[in-house]
């Protein structure tokens, strides 16, 4: 049975921010599963502005081409973290399980998947210093002189809030939004993740397991994982090691955790 394409619109313009389906999904809402490789070409096609064409991805949840390009594919990324969908995506150190890190619900959805526990803080990928803003993050002259010799890189600094402000922690029954005093943030040196990021915005980037886990390699590891609760943009196999974490909050800098890099970062810091 052929389906419509006006039937097809129809569907994909109810998808909600945040949300996706299939191309197989959204066919049998449509009228027939069969029917998904129509899906997929038209909606590879598409021009109306109002089918917001990227929240349909392929049957196995990966991230396909977006406006009949491949090359495009980091954008319609882009688009679903901005809306506050959560996937599993390359970073330039590992593969994260990614999410707007100014959306509460998006957060929780994280820290739900990862089965992380709640007083456990998230490394957040940022595109440029300027996004500290969002956090009411104010550095001092000797600390962006620091990130200006790391910085974009595999280094997490640790910087101190501006004040007592609320981070969004999954609440349990009974248990207070907690108020912490220290974020832990990088500027990422893959130049089409810092496009994303210009886009979505700050990213929540944990390392794709579970708590107490091996991180994913592959996106078959990751979908051992998160099923099909998130996105996945497949890079191929990554085996990279998580990012150097430091401590700016004051002096002396401490180094929280060697990762990648971690004999030049030691070095520069030993420098300043």
């Amino acid at each position: 049975m052929r389906i419509k394409k006006s039937k097809v619109c129809e569907v994909v313009k109810k998808i909600p921010k945040g949300s996706f389906l299939s191309y197989k999904e959204t066919a049998k809402m449509a009228g027939n599963p069969r029917a998904y490789r129509f899906v997929a070409n038209l909606m590879a096609k598409n021009k109306d502005k109002s089918a917001p064409c990227h929240r349909v991805i392929k049957n196995n949840y990966e991230v396909g081409g977006y406006k009949g390009s491949f090359k495009n594919t980091w954008r319609k990324v882009a688009l679903l973290l901005k809306e506050g969908a959560v996937g599993v995506m390359p970073t330039d150190t590992i593969y994260g399980i990614c999410g707007s890190a100014l959306n509460k619900k998006t957060v929780e959805k994280i820290y739900k998947l990862r089965k992380r526990k709640p007083e456990k803080q998230m490394i957040i990928l940022i595109s440029s210093l300027s996004d500290l803003k969002n956090f009411k993050i104010k550095l001092k002259l000797w600390q962006k002189k620091i990130l200006s010799k790391i910085w974009p890189g595999p280094a997490g600094p640790v910087c101190r809030r501006a004040g007592k402000v609320s981070v969004v922690l999954p609440l349990k029954a009974g248990l207070r939004q907690k108020s912490v005093k220290t974020l832990a943030f990088r500027i990422p040196k893959d130049k089409e993740l810092i496009e994303i990021l210009k886009i979505s915005g700050p990213l929540a980037a944990p390392s794709a397991n579970w708590e107490g886990c091996s991180p994913a390699k592959t996106i078959s590891e990751a979908r051992k994982y998160f099923k099909d609760k998130v996105f996945y943009y497949n890079k191929g196999k990554i085996t990279g090691r998580p990012s150097t974490l430091i401590d700016l909050t004051q002096k002396p800098i401490k180094i929280l955790r060697q990762g990648r890099n971690y004999n030049k970062i030691r070095k520069i810091l030993y420098q300043c």
